[in-house]
């Protein structure tokens, strides 16, 4: 029988390439294998924390949890981490490029940098060279933020499912379709709103908005 869910794809290729790899004694074989299982590892995982988190939305449960955040503090600890990450590709310059002096908020930390990690990661799986450059911005209704890419862009017919569940702008790039109609649910239950703006072959701007009381920022 086959399996249609999207959980299959990646358990299906770890089941398949783990008996591969048990019956050959080739040692580059061997670590090809091993690769395409470690992938396919990490997809399945991401995968089951995305329909957790899917799911804890659906019931009301997802945790927000609320404290005063450094926002310049925040993205340059992501900056750093997203190069190191990068390491591998020195032909794409990754930086924080757009702040404020000082800039501390009440919200909840961990789903804002949910939202600003994924927008990264899909710039990463889809800029082969240029830059990723990524920031916020203060607006008449509180912080804009942004991650802004030189990849391959969207096509316009595409630009109104990316937000929707299982959409995958590329069958061939690793991820679970899930990612940004978390970010969605994330971003309004803080209150913003959130939108892409692309041009097919010219690179995407991934946003969000944050209201913030003027006195906090």
């Amino acid at each position: 029988q086959t399996c249609a869910l999207p959980i299959c794809t990646p358990l299906n290729a770890i089941v398949g390439f783990s008996n591969i790899l048990a019956s050959t004694d080739d040692l580059e074989d061997k670590k090809e294998f091993a690769d395409i299982i470690e992938n396919n590892n990490s997809l399945l995982l991401q995968l089951i924390n995305d329909i957790l988190d899917l799911s804890k939305i659906e019931a009301g449960t997802l945790e927000f949890i609320y404290d005063m955040v450094d926002i310049n503090e925040m993205l340059r600890g992501l900056e750093m981490s997203y190069r190191q990450k990068n390491i591998e590709h020195p032909n794409i310059d990754i930086s924080f490029t757009s702040h404020m002096d000082k800039c501390v908020i009440y919200t909840e930390k961990n789903r804002v940098m949910q939202v600003i990690s994924n927008f990264l990661n899909n710039a990463l799986k889809f800029t082969s060279e240029g830059h990723i450059h990524f920031g916020y911005e203060e607006q008449e209704n509180g912080l804009r933020f942004f991650v802004s890419d030189t990849g391959k862009g969207i096509p316009v017919e595409k630009q109104g499912e990316i937000f929707k569940r299982f959409v995958k702008l590329d069958s061939f790039t690793n991820g679970t379709g899930l990612g940004l109609a978390i970010c969605q649910t994330i971003v309004r239950k803080l209150g913003g709103e959130i939108g892409v703006l692309s041009k097919e072959g010219k690179g995407s701007t991934f946003w969000f908005t944050l209201p913030v009381r003027p006195g906090n920022c």
